[in-house]
């Protein structure tokens, strides 16, 4: 690794801490939101879309630290990368951008 690859490695696990902690503050909207209108209660999937998240923030982790060590090949594999990181995060992602709309896609037919 490079020195600037080296000194912001550890950036991108803020950036997805701060993403599921803002997907967790949509939850609590979305809950109290369903409340109020008696929707069924989707925003837990809110809770499976975070634990995906999580998952792929552990495997950054356990990546930028692999990489900081250069060991073990393994986890520096793209098999590895796509099954631990890439899935979950777009899976997650897109787990919670649909609940997103389900609750608040109202708001693009509003004038």
């Amino acid at each position: 690794m490079t020195a600037p690859e080296i000194l912001t490695s550890h950036l991108g696990g803020g950036l997805l801490m701060g993403l599921i902690y803002v997907i967790w503050l949509l939850r609590n909207l979305s809950r109290r939101m369903g409340e109020v209108t008696r929707m069924r209660p989707y925003y837990r999937g809110f809770d499976v879309g975070n634990l995906l998240l999580s998952i792929a923030l552990l495997s950054y982790i356990l990546r930028s630290s692999a990489a900081l060590a250069q060991r073990p090949a393994t986890v520096l594999s793209p098999t590895f990368t796509l099954l631990t990181f890439y899935t979950p995060l777009v899976l997650g992602l897109s787990l919670n951008v649909g609940l997103a709309l389900v609750y608040w896609g109202w708001l693009f037919y509003q004038r």
